[in-house]
């Protein structure tokens, strides 16, 4: 059988977005997928014949490890790739900054999703949509809701008011039983919007492992209320509802598919989108895109998913 080498390195939710492509790769070939050591437990969840291939990330290592395989699909694409890979047969993902700073400059054109351009870097052919095994359900007795406590880029989560709020509508209406997710540097935010919520079925769960246990603890959600991050990819490529709040972001980037179920913004905001990440610091001084958010219409939206 042919050996195939699958390249991105990282981040969370890129990781994610190639795993269909992995998945297409598989069909014909044994695939590697080489990617950083803390994202290994988010390749071991891609159905097929893959295996996951930590690494560094020096050129000298991912040379040596391009030498078992007859093709590499750089997914990378950065300077460390191509010198790694230099001479081989190598199949590279073309991003179009270019037409990323349209976005930004907010002239309404939008770019590819990347799921699907990380697939025809491939092969035409195929379904763009990712795909993560999933091995555990909701409990069933009761519905359990999953809500994203902060993130790496300020502007682009969710306030700790309406997640706080939230939290209330989830138990109140529902009778829910609510997790509030999200890393180790999240864990101190999401214990203030549990005290300020004062409810016991509201629990602080941010940070209490790897990304291996951040996949268990969303499969096992009814729902997850999520900013444009790793864990809204993740809850998706599971088969989990997840409802994504968009604040300084938009689908216009290309990290999500033109036809999304499952999507909040609050409006009217023309400055949207105003950074690819989302930004520490609002251009505008004015924060709109997080200040005009409503948490019931939220909650609302999140309801829709599941009923």
């Amino acid at each position: 059988m042919n050996r195939n080498l699958l390249v991105r390195l990282h981040s969370l939710g890129d990781i994610v977005l190639a795993s269909r492509t992995a998945v297409e790769m598989s069909a014909t070939s044994f695939v590697g997928f080489a990617c950083r050591e803390q994202y290994k437990p988010v390749v071991e969840r891609i159905p097929g014949n893959i295996e996951a291939i930590p690494v560094s990330g020096g050129w000298r290592e991912l040379r040596s490890i391009s030498s078992g395989f007859s093709t590499v699909v750089d997914l990378q694409n950065n300077f460390t790739t191509r010198l790694a890979f230099a001479g081989k047969n190598v199949k590279r993902f073309k991003f179009n900054r270019s037409l990323r700073r349209k976005v930004l400059r907010g002239t309404g054109v939008r770019v590819p999703w990347r799921a699907e351009e990380y697939l025809k870097t491939w092969s035409n052919k195929g379904n763009p949509v990712p795909v993560l095994n999933r091995y555990a359900m909701p409990p069933g007795n009761r519905l359990t809701v999953g809500i994203v406590a902060g993130g790496r880029w300020p502007l682009k989560t969710i306030p700790a008011g309406v997640t706080a709020e939230l939290a209330r509508l989830f138990c109140d209406t529902e009778g829910a039983d609510v997790f509030l997710i999200g890393n180790s540097e999240d864990a101190l935010l999401a214990q203030h919007i549990v005290d300020d919520c004062g409810y016991r079925n509201v629990k602080n769960v941010a940070g209490e492992g790897g990304i291996a246990r951040l996949i268990s603890r969303i499969e096992g959600f009814d729902l997850l209320v999520s900013p444009d991050s790793g864990p809204a990819h993740i809850a998706s490529a599971l088969g989990v509802p997840v409802l994504v709040v968009f604040t300084s972001t938009s689908p216009a980037l290309g990290f999500w598919p033109q036809n999304l179920r499952g999507m909040f913004a609050a409006e009217p905001v023309p400055c949207r989108p105003c950074h690819r990440h989302g930004g520490k610091k609002c251009p505008a001084g004015h924060q709109q895109c997080r200040r005009l958010i409503v948490p019931r219409e939220v909650f609302q939206e999140a309801m829709c998913l599941i009923r």
